[in-house]
């Protein structure tokens, strides 16, 4: 997929590679970094920048669920407050 959307001569096979490397999540940052670096075409520099963003921004999503979900799982194991005993 990196090879196809490095030296396609086809726009949209380079696009279509470019969203078949997006799929893979982290895995494919290098791959996607790298096609950016080379490429000449603006719309394929932008189509990987959209890949790269939209990876990390599930990444983050995701961080912040978990976070979220281990936050809550703590707060209902805790023993109380101290604070939290008083009249």
């Amino acid at each position: 997929m990196k090879e196809r959307a490095k030296w396609s001569q086809n726009s949209a096979e380079k696009k279509t590679a470019i969203r078949e490397l997006s799929t893979h999540g982290d895995m494919a940052i290098p791959a996607l970094e790298e096609i950016l670096s080379v490429t000449a075409y603006d719309e394929i520099k932008a189509a990987c920048t959209e890949a790269i963003k939209a990876i990390k921004g599930k990444n983050a999503g995701a961080t912040t669920q978990n976070q979220k979900k281990e936050d809550q799982e703590s707060s209902a194991g805790a023993e109380p407050k101290l604070a939290d005993l008083s009249p």
